[in-house]
């Protein structure tokens, strides 16, 4: 342990679910929006909507924690906090049960992509798409402070960082 700081597996700081294979005869303009990889990366893009029944595996409102984890490199890629409100997660997205008693939600953000290269790498596929394993993403290693308190001031430093260069 390093300055307080543990490796640590994202599989053992959280549970992941991966979201469901919509067909586009599933979609709709009504109902309930499904969330797809373009929505993550791009406020802009449309919706597709579900006027199904989701799973409740699959539903997800502000505040989860979204993973996507297939696509194009560079631009499929992430993690991140989920806020325009109510929907259902579409595949190649992992709903993200972080363990709170362990990590702060938006630390684990933070520390999920300081490994995207490495996750990347460890990726398959072939020419621009590419995917990888829910194994060895839980088994890739992410720096992991031991205090709660200490990770929150650190995702406070690093949003007042991101915040100076918006402007």
């Amino acid at each position: 342990m390093k300055n307080g700081f543990i490796p640590a597996t994202i599989g053992s700081i959280c549970r992941l679910v991966n979201g469901r294979a919509f067909k586009p005869s599933d979609w709709s303009s009504e109902g309930i929006p499904i969330v797809r990889i373009q929505n993550l990366n791009d406020a802009e893009k449309p919706f597709n909507y579900y006027t199904g029944k989701p799973d409740d595996k699959h539903l997800i409102d502000s505040g989860d924690v979204l993973l996507s984890w297939s696509g194009t490199p560079g631009t499929s890629f992430g993690c991140f906090i989920w806020n325009r409100g109510r929907g259902v997660v579409n595949q190649h997205i992992f709903k993200v049960h972080v363990d709170e008693g362990k990590v702060d939600k938006d630390y684990f953000v933070f520390a999920v992509n300081s490994v995207l290269d490495e996750m990347i790498a460890q990726a398959h596929g072939g020419v621009g798409l590419r995917h990888i394993t829910k194994g060895k993403l839980e088994a890739l290693q992410v720096p992991v402070h031991r205090d709660l308190r200490e990770q929150r001031r650190i995702v406070e430093r690093v949003k007042e960082l991101i915040a100076r260069l918006d402007e």
